[in-house]
């Protein structure tokens, strides 16, 4: 699985792109986009990008939550790439395909898993892969530094799994990606969710 931040530079306020490939660009991979921010820079970072011989740079998105920072930029990578457009059942963008919570997707060349993970808006969902041991957590709350939050159970649930899956590489929706003492750093956070008020 290769992945690449498509807004690592960019001058507009918008999430992380994180644009994910096959390791070895097979015709079966699926070239994806994980959130689409709103620059629109990215379509022509989008164009140059190869993933393999007659392979388009774009098959799928997924959308972590509908915020306009992750989502704004969806019609015109509709109208460019077509791609299908998988998001949470909850989701305010138009057209998705609905992601079940711990529903299986193949991502670049690897089986990956959708978990709902309320916490930041209703329709959260990060996207575990299990086998490389990383997390795309979108605006998901993944530091918890205290046990003053409220946290609803379900979210409890799934860090629950992030932790048990020993994650060690997380994609967030904003920022570096985090790959320092990632279990450490979960597992104090799920201590103190744990100790929190769960709704």
């Amino acid at each position: 699985m290769l992945v690449k931040n498509l807004t690592e530079h960019s001058k507009h306020y918008t999430s992380n792109v994180w644009h994910v490939c096959g390791t070895y660009r097979s015709l079966s991979d699926l070239n994806t986009l994980i959130d689409v921010g709103r620059d629109p820079a990215i379509i022509e970072l989008l164009e140059s990008v190869r993933c393999g011989l007659g392979k388009r740079s774009v098959d799928q998105v997924i959308l972590t939550h509908s915020h306009f920072d992750h989502a704004g930029l969806l019609p015109k990578i509709r109208e460019k790439f077509k791609p299908e457009v998988y998001a949470h059942p909850l989701s305010r963008s138009e057209k998705i395909i609905p992601l079940s919570d711990r529903q299986k997707i193949n991502i670049g060349d690897r089986a990956c898993m959708a978990v709902h993970s309320p916490g930041h808006s209703d329709d959260s969902l990060c996207i575990l892969c299990e086998e490389e041991h990383l997390l795309f957590s979108g605006d998901v709350p993944i530091r918890v530094y205290s046990t003053d939050g409220e946290f609803p159970s379900q979210f409890q649930d799934a860090y629950e799994l992030f932790v048990s899956a020993e994650i060690k590489i997380i994609y967030p929706g904003h920022g570096e990606t985090v790959i320092n003492d990632v279990p450490r750093l979960m597992e104090e956070s799920l201590r103190n969710i744990r100790q929190s008020r769960i709704i």
